[in-house]
């Protein structure tokens, strides 16, 4: 008799203080993932995403097959406007080339508020609708 208490209440103890606590930790895992803004936007001719350097230091990576740019942008919250800043050595070509591509990659990684300059000049180049 004593046998049978010990494993109904083992068994309670089970059903009712485990099971939730693993299908919480399950469902926060779930949650986290698929809520979790994404670092890197992945298309067929080029790639952009966004890596982190401490605490709020991020940097913007641009990959095609020709180039691979890189862009200090300081703390990269999605929610506060980013500034990316184009190097004032890039050619025009190339800015007009890229830029599309940079406001499609920064779409597509749940960015905002966005503005792209080039070095050195105030004009607006491209910004969030």
């Amino acid at each position: 008799m004593v046998n049978q208490i010990r494993s109904d209440e083992s068994l309670q103890v089970l059903v009712f203080v485990v099971l939730p606590l693993v299908l919480l930790l399950v469902t926060a895992i779930i949650v986290r993932i698929r809520y979790t803004p994404p670092s890197t936007a992945k298309f067929s001719t080029f790639s952009a995403s966004l890596s982190r350097v401490g605490r709020e230091d991020a940097y913007f990576v641009y990959r095609d097959n020709d180039r691979r740019l890189e862009f200090y942008v300081g703390p990269g919250n999605r929610k506060q406007e980013l500034c990316l800043t184009l190097p004032k050595e890039l050619p025009d070509q190339v800015t007009q080339e890229i830029v599309p591509k940079l406001v499609k990659g920064l779409t597509k990684l749940r960015f905002q508020k966005y503005k792209i300059l080039k070095e050195g000049e105030t004009k607006v180049i491209a910004s969030s609708p």
